[in-house]
């Protein structure tokens, strides 16, 4: 038996936390723990289903308990695309409430979200860098892509050396 999803989950801000993989059993203690919104930031098919349940799944069990849901994949050592920084940050600003982000170990979700809410101009860059190394996590490494970000400045991805540290 897994850990109670308390238990796995990493407090960023009263508005966002992280975790590894999430299973459809999950969902309803999400949801009691507060959560509106369930942020995937891991690709179907990086394990075994019976290890990552497909996304359509955990969007179904998400549904069925009241949580929102946004599919924003991105693959492990790969960029962060603008689309996904777009994709995630509307599902961010049409959201009221706190979001749960998962993906195999919890970084890539962590860093959508900054990476999103520095584009989005919804969290100061220095305020998350802050909220991670609190909760014992780092975004150093993307500390110059929020910055930049936050001044709409191109490019509007991260496809350098800090984007292949997933």
């Amino acid at each position: 038996m897994s850990p109670a999803l308390t238990d796995r989950l990493t407090r960023i801000t009263a508005d966002f936390a992280t975790a590894a993989q999430l299973t459809s059993a999950d969902m309803a203690a999400a949801k009691a723990a507060g959560f509106t919104m369930i942020l995937n930031a891991r690709p179907d098919g990086e394990e075994d289903a019976d290890e990552q349940p497909p996304s359509a799944l955990l969007k179904a069990a998400a549904r069925e308990t009241g949580l929102a849901y946004a599919y924003v994949p991105i693959l492990n050592g790969a960029v962060f695309p603008h689309n996904a920084l777009i994709a995630a940050g509307e599902a961010l600003a049409d959201n009221d409430g706190p979001v749960l982000g998962f993906c195999l170990s919890g970084m890539r979700s962590l860093r959508l979200w900054a990476l999103s809410s520095a584009l989005y101009g919804s969290l100061a860059p220095q305020t998350m860098l802050t909220a991670a190394t609190e909760a014992g996590l780092s975004l150093d490494a993307f500390a110059d892509h929020l910055e930049r970000l936050a001044r709409s400045e191109a490019p509007l991805y991260v496809a350098d050396d800090a984007a292949m540290m997933i």
